[in-house]
């Protein structure tokens, strides 16, 4: 617990060192925006972080929910965590974006069509967990979600 506390103070104080958004996701959040689009994050990271990572790269502004691993009783896989999201969101039709297994999973579970990155953490290659859509590059999103709808 002490070493988690210490691991926990340092990552909060550096969060943000490091991470920069991927090439390409300004413009394609700042055109799913224009096009009406809600977005939202769900993640597994504790939401006090997700919010203060999102707080120093700038895109808070741009989520209508963002939740976290313990934002709920239940967390990714599971489909009420991705569901519940939504929810917070304004609900509607949902399409998911993720870069893991249980992202895939998740929106799998939930019955929502998933949009797979080939970049980000994973430790099976995207292709072969078989997204709806496997993009290479940002650049790429909106013209994945066109597909899908």
């Amino acid at each position: 617990d002490a070493l988690q506390a210490i691991f926990l103070a340092h990552y909060e104080k550096h969060i943000a060192d490091f991470s920069r958004p991927y090439p390409g996701l300004i413009a394609q959040l700042d055109r799913l925006q224009a096009d009406g689009h809600r977005l939202a994050v769900c993640t597994n990271k504790l939401e006090a972080y997700a919010r203060l990572l999102l707080d120093e790269l700038g895109l808070t502004h741009r989520f209508a929910a963002i939740t976290g691993g313990d934002s709920f009783a239940f967390k990714k896989p599971d489909r009420r965590h991705l569901e519940e999201t939504i929810r917070l969101a304004g609900s509607g039709p949902a399409i998911m974006v993720g870069d893991s297994r249980t992202d895939v999973d998740t929106a799998r579970n939930a019955g929502i069509p998933v949009i797979g990155v080939s970049f980000g953490y994973t430790d099976v290659p995207m292709k072969d967990l078989r997204p709806d859509v496997l993009i290479e590059h940002f650049d790429e999103l909106a013209g994945a979600i066109a597909r899908i709808d």
